[in-house]
């Protein structure tokens, strides 16, 4: 083969090793933006959901790379989608309970079902408020951030790689 049909080959394989590098940066973008613009509030800082979301890459074959945005907490899900009103039960112990310092921060009113104004329940030792067997959850709403995110990289993505096909 000439050097011409050598240089061919060699500048094409430059080009494919690329598509790794160009999909990882835009990748790698992708996942600080989401950490930057979750629309929730972490109540575990860093090691929570936020610091949970993650970008990957799979080369699947010569002519296929997947990139990917994740959740790495198994309730991403609920972030993302939201959850309908549903009843919380207890399950280990005989009665649904919150520590107290957590009630008068949140200052949340009464949770029972009649909606009365009567003071909650504590527990023997003042330190739990008692809910009771069960609580209506009002539910979520949706905080999605992985499927913005990727629209949004899927053309930034597609913008870089044909430029990096493009240049010589």
């Amino acid at each position: 083969m000439g050097d011409f049909g050598q240089g061919a080959i060699e500048y094409m394989k430059r080009k494919q090793a690329g598509i790794y590098a160009v999909a990882d940066n835009v990748a790698r973008e992708a996942e600080g933006y989401m950490k930057l613009n979750a629309p929730w509030k972490d109540r575990l800082g860093g090691s929570g959901a936020r610091g949970a979301l993650h970008t990957g890459i799979e080369i699947k074959n010569k002519e296929k790379v997947l990139v990917y945005l994740a959740h790495g907490v198994r309730y991403g899900n609920y972030l993302e989608e939201g959850t309908p009103p549903h009843k919380i039960r207890a399950k280990n112990k005989k009665v649904l309970a919150i520590p107290i310092e957590t009630w008068n921060k949140d200052k949340r009113g009464p949770v029972n079902d009649h909606k009365s104004k009567q003071l909650p329940k504590l527990s023997k030792d003042g330190k739990f408020v008692i809910l009771g067997r069960s609580v209506n959850h009002p539910g979520t709403k949706k905080r999605p951030i992985v499927l913005p995110t990727a629209k949004k990289y899927k053309i930034k993505l597609r913008d870089k790689l044909i430029k990096w096909w493009l240049t010589p």
